[in-house]
């Protein structure tokens, strides 16, 4: 799961399926659409971070503070 989490992110598009499975692999029994409605209204950012961090993942940014990519 860690290799398409940092496809993902390196894609800059979500995948919500992989959300949906990391976020069961924490404990949640939500079913696949009650997951995706409630994403319309969670910080996509903090979960995000969250996940970089329980990765070990390490996230470069440009000088201006741009995302370019994470590296494990």
């Amino acid at each position: 799961m860690k290799e398409d989490y940092i496809k993902m992110r390196n894609s800059n598009q979500l995948n919500v399926g992989l959300l949906y499975t990391l976020a069961q692999a924490e404990g949640l029994t939500a079913a696949p659409d009650q997951f995706s409605m409630a994403l319309s209204f969670a910080d996509i950012n903090e979960m995000i971070c969250h996940l970089d961090h329980k990765f070990e993942l390490t996230v470069l940014y440009n000088k201006n503070g741009d995302f370019i990519k994470v590296v494990d």
